[in-house]
């Protein structure tokens, strides 16, 4: 019989064939049944007397039959990958597996799904964009779900060239989630993986139909059972095509997890120098309190913080001390009001939700904080990752999912 390779990457044959010899290509004899090509034979014999003479046995002419070629492939794996915006080369796994009883190939085709709902691995979830550059094939030989230097300068593949019964290969589908237009936390992209049945490279005579040719599309047997080895595709309905038709594929998706950081800054004012803290206006020798809070939202992915940065105008000073605005008349002053925080003019809490929080709670002395926030001139700097203080606790930048940071000054109207 004629072997070719035509259409058929030499480097995935060797990469495979590789993989086979060190495991890395997972490998069960028995799970797809008796080997198609197989010859199976067997004969009757009758055993009888005449009389009490036992008489010499007669044994049938042998029954044969050729076990025939049981198609049945099966991707799986799909999942939902969690991505960010803007990442590039981001991958999600599928395997391909050879439930049939013959050494086959596999055409491998990715592709967009159309925007709507899908279920993928049992959960829902929304496709509404598709990823650019077009998704390219990788053979993740370690299976360990991270395309890996030596996996990617294997190449692209379009193809399994040969995969044995019972075999799996590892894949990643790999693309770009474009910066621009930006995606947003819970975007999320479908793609389905295709594999469509190939008679192998090379071929394995004992197992095939007769003048077959390599990497060619294999072709269910139509018509009644012959002598040589037939074809029978035996594979269930995928995610894009229907049952007993030589392929089978399944979803995988591309979900963006993302940040969901909002700003917000309050003034409040806590005194004045003619109502002290009773009734406070916002008029000349005034002492007003900003809280800056950042907060992210629920589901959302953490985000490190890195600072941030307020100039007072000029119509502005900073009140060092961040007093509290305690006593009346002409107490409203850093002289003579509480002090909060007499080392930075600074204080920042954080928790768990997302209520932003006013001066009235907290606005305590124990949450001064000690390093992180300073002001240059009239430029305030916040540096979470070194803001630190008794209530706020030790330096940490990360911002959770459903938390928040706000950081306090005081400023004196000029």
């Amino acid at each position: 019989m004629k072997r070719t390779t035509t259409g058929i990457s030499s480097k995935l044959v060797a990469l495979l064939a590789g993989a086979a010899m060190f495991g890395l290509v997972s490998q069960s004899a028995l799970a797809a049944g008796t080997q198609s090509g197989t010859s199976i034979s067997n004969t009757a014999t009758l055993n009888y007397s005449v009389g009490s003479v036992t008489q010499t046995a007669i044994t049938s002419a042998a029954a044969a039959f050729t076990v025939d070629d049981k198609v049945n492939v099966l991707v799986a794996g799909g999942v939902i990958t969690n991505v960010t915006p803007g990442q590039s080369s981001a991958v999600t796994p599928f395997t391909v597996t050879n439930n049939g009883n013959a050494t086959q190939g596999y055409a491998l085709a990715a592709a967009d799904a159309a925007s709507g709902a899908y279920t993928v691995n049992a959960t829902p979830i929304t496709d509404n964009f598709n990823p650019v550059p077009a998704y390219k094939i990788y053979v993740d030989t370690n299976a360990n779900g991270v395309l890996d230097a030596a996996e990617l300068g294997a190449g692209v593949v379009t193809s399994i060239p040969t995969l044995a019964a019972g075999a799996t290969v590892n894949l990643l589908v790999l693309t770009d989630i474009a910066a621009s237009p930006t995606r947003v936390n819970g975007d999320a992209a479908v793609v389905s993986l295709k594999a469509s049945t190939l008679w192998p490279t090379p071929l394995v005579a004992s197992e095939e139909p007769a003048a077959v040719v390599a990497g060619a599309v294999v072709v269910n047997t139509a018509g009644a059972n012959t002598a040589g080895v037939d074809v029978v595709f035996a594979d269930a309905a995928g995610a894009v095509e229907a049952a007993t038709d030589g392929a089978h594929s399944t979803y995988g998706a591309f979900k963006v997890v993302s940040s969901a950081l909002s700003v917000a800054k309050i003034v409040t004012v806590i005194c004045d120098p003619i109502n002290g803290s009773t009734n406070p206006k916002n008029i000349p020798g005034a002492v007003v309190q900003y809280a800056v809070t950042i907060t992210n939202g629920v589901g959302a992915a953490s985000a490190t913080l890195t600072t941030v940065t307020d100039t007072l105008v000029a119509q502005l000073g900073f009140e060092p001390k961040l007093i509290n605005g305690a006593g009346a008349g002409t107490l409203c002053s850093s002289a003579t009001g509480t002090a909060q925080s007499a080392t930075t003019g600074f204080s920042a809490v954080r928790g768990t939700g997302t209520t932003t929080t006013t001066y009235a709670a907290p606005g305590a002395a124990a949450q001064a904080t000690t390093a992180g926030a300073t002001i240059a001139g009239q430029a305030i700097t916040i540096d979470f990752a070194t803001l630190a203080g008794t209530a706020y606790g030790a330096a940490d930048a990360v911002l959770p999912a459903n938390s928040y940071v706000t950081v306090y000054f005081n400023a004196i109207v000029q």
